[in-house]
C-alpha cells in the first residue's frame, strides 16, 4: 500500500493558506497541531513560498483574499509526491491530526470535509487532503482556464472541479465552523473575520484560542516579542499582551484599564481594499466607520464577513 494512499511513517505535511500578518495565528495553529500528535510534523505556511502567479482578468475570478488560490499550488511544492493536508490559517486543532492524516483515499483525488445540514454555509474546501500524486494542479493554467471562461471563481472555490475525483470523507468535526464542543470537535474554524480572537474580545470560544497562545509563549513555541511586534502592526488586538502578561485566556476577564487599549484599535478586515490589495482612503474611512458600527449594540449578524 502506497504512502499516498495510507500516509506511511512520512511526517504529517500541513500547508497553511497565510500571509505574514496571519504568522500568529499560523504559530497558534501549529501548536495546536504538535500538542495533540506525537507524530512527526511539518508546517509550512504557503506565504512563504513566494509564488507569483498572473491575476484572473474578470474581477469577479479574482482571488477574494491574499491567500485564496494558495492551495492550488500545493502539489507541486510537494513535488507532486504523496499526501498533503492543507488549512486556513483561522484554525484551531484539538484532537490527533493524524485522524485526517490517515485517512483512505480510495480512489479520490480530494477528500473534503461535509458540513453538517441546515447550516445555511456555501461548500467549502478550507480543509483537505490532497493527493499530491494525482493532483497535476498548475496555477498558471487554472488562471487561464478562468481567463478562457472554462472555469469561475464559484467552481473553482466552492465546487474544486480541477479535482476529478473528490470525496467528502472528512467528519465535520474536522473543519467546525464557529463550533465546539469538548471531546469531540477536532479542529475549530473561526471563519467570522469580525470575531477571530485575534483581533476580537466578542468571540465566545476566543478563550480556547488565547489559552493556546498563552501556553505557546509560555513554552517557548511562540516569542512575546513577535505578538507585540504584530500588535504594534495592527494585525492584533492590543489587549492580548495583557492577556498574554496576566494569564487571562477569557477577554470578559479583562479589567476597563486594559479593554481601553482596544478603544482604536483597526481590525485588518475594516483596512482591506479590494481583493486584499491596500486599502484607499475612502475604504480606510468606511472601515473606520464600520468599527464603530460594530460597538453599537444595534450591530448584529447581519454585517458577518467570512474568510475565503
Amino acid at each position: 500500500m502506497s504512502e499516498a494512499t495510507a500516509g506511511g511513517d512520512a511526517p504529517v505535511r500541513v500547508y497553511v493558506g497565510s500571509q505574514e500578518a496571519q504568522i500568529v495565528p499560523v504559530k497558534v495553529l501549529e501548536y495546536s497541531i504538535r500538542k495533540h500528535t506525537t507524530r512527526p510534523v511539518d508546517v509550512f505556511p504557503l506565504h512563504h513560498a513566494r509564488v507569483e502567479f498572473p491575476m484572473p482578468r474578470d474581477v469577479r475570478n479574482r482571488p477574494r483574499t491574499p491567500f485564496s488560490f494558495q492551495r492550488f499550488y500545493i502539489p507541486q511544492l510537494a513535488g507532486y509526491q504523496g499526501r498533503a493536508l492543507y488549512l486556513d490559517s483561522d484554525m484551531q486543532v484539538f484532537k490527533d491530526i493524524g485522524e485526517v492524516w490517515s485517512l483512505p483515499f480510495d480512489g479520490a483525488d480530494l477528500l473534503s470535509a461535509w458540513e453538517v445540514g441546515g447550516s445555511g454555509r456555501k461548500p467549502q474546501f478550507s480543509v483537505m487532503l490532497l493527493n499530491c500524486q494525482a493532483l497535476r494542479w498548475d496555477l498558471n493554467e487554472i488562471v487561464a482556464a478562468l481567463d478562457r471562461g472554462e472555469l469561475t471563481y464559484e467552481t473553482l472555490m466552492y465546487e474544486m472541479k480541477v479535482a476529478s475525483r473528490i470525496r467528502a470523507a472528512i467528519d465535520p468535526s474536522w473543519n467546525s465552523l464557529e463550533r465546539y464542543e469538548e471531546g469531540k470537535t477536532g479542529l475549530l474554524h473561526y471563519t467570522e473575520m469580525t470575531t477571530q480572537p485575534w483581533i476580537s474580545r466578542a468571540n465566545p470560544l476566543g478563550h480556547l484560542w488565547v489559552r493556546d497562545l498563552i501556553e505557546a509563549v509560555e513554552g517557548g513555541a511562540i516569542e512575546r516579542a513577535l505578538v507585540e511586534a504584530h500588535v504594534q502592526e495592527g494585525h492584533l488586538r492590543p489587549t492580548l499582551l495583557h492577556q498574554l502578561d496576566h494569564r487571562i485566556a477569557d477577554p470578559s476577564a479583562l479589567p476597563a484599564s486594559a479593554v481601553a487599549a482596544d478603544a482604536s484599535y483597526l481590525a485588518p478586515y475594516q483596512q482591506m481594499g479590494a481583493h486584499g490589495g491596500r486599502p484607499t482612503f475612502l475604504q480606510r474611512t468606511r472601515g473606520l466607520l464600520r468599527r464603530l458600527v460594530e460597538r453599537t449594540p444595534f450591530f448584529g449578524g447581519n454585517g458577518r464577513v467570512r474568510s475565503t
